[in-house]
């Protein structure tokens, strides 16, 4: 994925690694979902999620980076400041 991909297509994405790890292909995600709202999406599948979107998009997140996201759209922003730093 480019360095300028689109907040939409960035949520596609997050939402389907996601759908495939707690296996619901008819996961709905916006912006605002948090953990606490999506079955399944407990800690061990946070770092699934995490990790499938390393391979996905060719970087790596420190702890750091991922301590304390909010929601989707907090884990959108991180991801956006991790793929314009690759250009």
């Amino acid at each position: 994925m480019k360095s300028g991909a689109t907040r939409p297509e960035l949520l596609s994405t997050i939402r389907d690694i996601l759908a495939d790890v707690v296996d619901n292909e008819s996961l709905q995600l916006t912006e605002a979902s948090t953990a606490e709202q999506v079955p399944d999406w407990d800690s061990i599948n946070q770092v699934k999620l995490l990790i499938g979107l390393e391979n996905e998009l060719n970087f790596r997140f420190s702890s750091q980076e991922v301590e304390g996201l909010k929601n989707v759209g907090a884990l959108i922003d991180l991801v956006q400041r991790k793929l314009a730093v690759r250009t």
